[in-house]
C-alpha cells in the first residue's frame, strides 16, 4: 500500500508528548492525527473496493459483511465505507485527498448522500464538476461544502429535468405525516413527525419561543434544557385557545439575484436553520404576512428585512438571522435561534447596539468571551479575529455566515444559466 505519508506523522506522533504540549504543538498533533485517520478511511475504501470484486467472483460475501465482521465495527459505519467507495470510484481524486488528510470522511458521507438517488444521466454530469467538489472539499468545513455541493446537485438536476421546484415542496407537503409508537424494551412512547420545511419551521419557530420565556425563569435555573424542549414542545401545541389561530413569525432567506432571476450555482434559498427550499415557493410567498422575507446580497449583508410594527431590535435580530444561520464561531453548528446577540464592544463599554457591532453566539462561546476572557474583533465585511486570553490568534477570517466566497463552478457550455421568470416587483 501507498505511504502517503502516513509512516511520518505516526514516527512524529510516536515522539510527541501532549502533556506538556502549547496550543500550537497540539494543533500540529491533530493535524497529524487527521493525516493517519484519512489514511485508515482511504484504506478501508480500498479494501471495499477488493471485496466487492471478490464478491462478484463468488470468493467473499458483500463488503458491508466483511467490514462488519472484521472489523467489528458497526453495520452502519460499514455501508457508510461502501458509499464512500463509490464516490471515490467516481472522483479518484477525493480518494487521493482522504489518504492524505486533506478532507475528511465527513465530507464524502455529504457527496454520497446527497448523490444518492441521482439518475445514471444526471450522475454522469458529476466529472464537469468534479474539481469543484475537491477544491470545496480540500478547503471547507462540511456544513459549507455541503451548501455548496446541494447547489449543484440540484443545478444538475434542473439541467436534466426542468420541472416547477414548487411541486416539490407540494409533494413534501402531502407526504407529511405522524407515526407513533411505544418503544417495548424502554416503555418509552415515540412520535415521529415529517414535515415540509415550511410547517417545520413554523413548529420550532413555535417552540423557540416558548423555550425562550422558560429559560428566563427562575424556577427553571437548573432545569435540564433536554427537558425544556420538551415543555416547549408541550406548550407550543396545547396553549392555541379555540376559535384562535396561533401564527408563530418564521424567516426564510434569499439570495437577491434568485429572488430576481430564480436558482443559480451560488443560490440560497432556506429557512433560518438552513433548511433549503424552492425558489418559486418563497418568490410566491413573498405577499404573505406570516412569513418574512430576508433578500440578501453578495457579501451576505441584508438588503431588505420586512417591514412590520416591531421594535429594533426584532428587525436587527432578523437581519442577524439572514446573515447567519448559526453561531457565528467557526466551528460551532448551534442555531441561530438559541444564540445570544453579543456587542462586539461591550454594552458596558459604550458599546452601540448597531449591527455592525452584533454578533450571535451561543451559550458556550458567550461564556467562553465573558468569563473565559477571550476577545472577538470584527471587520466591515464581519471577517471577525478571535483571540485567546494570552492574545494570540485562535481564529481569524470569515465565521459561520452566508457570505459567498466560491466562485461558480466549471460547468460545460450552455447549462450554467438556470431559466427563471424574472419577477421585476421583487427586485
Amino acid at each position: 500500500m501507498r505511504d502517503d505519508g502516513v509512516s511520518d506523522a505516526v514516527d512524529w506522533l510516536l515522539h510527541a508528548d501532549p502533556d506538556v504540549a502549547d496550543r500550537a504543538e497540539i494543533g500540529a498533533m491533530i493535524r497529524r492525527a487527521n493525516q493517519i485517520h484519512g489514511w485508515v478511511d482511504a484504506a478501508k475504501i480500498r479494501f471495499a473496493r477488493r471485496l466487492r470484486e471478490l464478491e462478484a467472483q463468488g470468493r467473499s460475501e458483500a463488503p458491508a459483511m466483511a467490514l462488519t465482521d472484521d472489523g467489528r465495527r458497526s453495520g452502519r459505519e460499514a455501508k457508510a465505507t461502501e458509499h464512500r467507495e463509490r464516490i471515490c470510484s467516481q472522483i479518484p481524486a477525493l480518494e487521493d485527498a482522504l489518504a492524505v488528510g486533506a478532507v475528511s470522511s465527513d465530507h464524502l458521507d455529504v457527496l454520497a448522500r446527497l448523490t444518492r438517488n441521482l439518475t445514471d444521466s444526471e450522475r454522469s454530469d458529476l466529472h464537469f464538476v468534479a474539481d469543484d467538489l475537491v477544491a470545496s472539499a480540500t478547503t471547507d468545513y462540511v456544513s459549507e461544502f455541503e451548501r455548496k455541493t446541494r447547489n449543484l446537485i440540484d443545478h444538475i438536476r434542473t439541467t436534466h429535468a426542468p420541472h416547477d421546484d414548487a411541486a416539490e415542496l407540494d409533494r413534501q407537503r402531502d407526504t407529511s405525516n405522524i407515526k407513533r409508537w411505544i418503544d417495548k424494551p424502554t416503555g418509552m412512547h415515540k412520535t415521529l413527525v415529517e414535515l415540509d420545511p415550511i410547517r417545520d419551521a413554523t413548529l420550532h419557530a413555535a417552540i423557540d419561543a416558548h423555550l425562550a420565556r422558560l429559560r428566563q425563569r427562575a424556577d427553571h435555573a437548573h432545569t435540564p434544557f433536554a427537558q425544556l424542549q420538551i415543555e416547549s414542545l408541550l406548550a407550543a401545541i396545547s396553549t392555541e385557545q379555540p376559535g384562535e389561530r396561533r401564527v408563530p413569525e418564521i424567516t426564510l432567506v434569499i439570495d437577491n439575484t434568485s429572488l430576481c432571476d430564480g436558482r443559480h450555482v451560488d443560490t440560497i434559498c432556506e429557512t433560518s436553520d438552513g433548511a433549503p427550499l424552492p425558489v418559486s415557493a418563497v418568490q410566491r410567498m413573498c405577499c404573505e404576512a406570516t412569513i418574512v422575507p430576508v433578500i440578501i446580497g453578495d457579501r451576505g449583508q441584508a438588503l431588505a428585512v420586512g417591514r412590520e410594527h416591531r421594535t429594533a431590535s426584532r428587525a436587527q435580530r432578523r437581519a442577524l438571522r439572514a446573515m447567519y444561520r448559526s453561531c457565528a464561531h467557526p466551528h460551532c453548528t448551534v442555531g441561530f435561534d438559541h444564540c445570544r446577540i453579543h456587542h462586539i464592544t461591550w454594552w458596558s463599554d459604550n458599546g452601540p447596539t448597531d449591527i455592525d457591532n452584533l454578533l450571535p453566539v451561543c451559550e458556550t462561546h458567550h461564556h467562553l468571551v465573558h468569563e473565559g476572557r477571550w476577545s472577538i474583533s470584527m471587520a466591515p465585511d464581519r471577517a471577525c479575529t478571535w483571540r485567546r486570553p494570552d492574545g494570540t490568534i485562535g481564529y481569524s477570517g470569515a465565521g459561520n455566515n452566508r457570505t459567498k466566497r466560491e466562485h461558480p463552478p466549471n460547468l460545460p457550455s450552455g447549462d450554467r444559466a438556470v431559466s427563471a421568470h424574472r419577477q421585476p416587483s421583487l427586485c
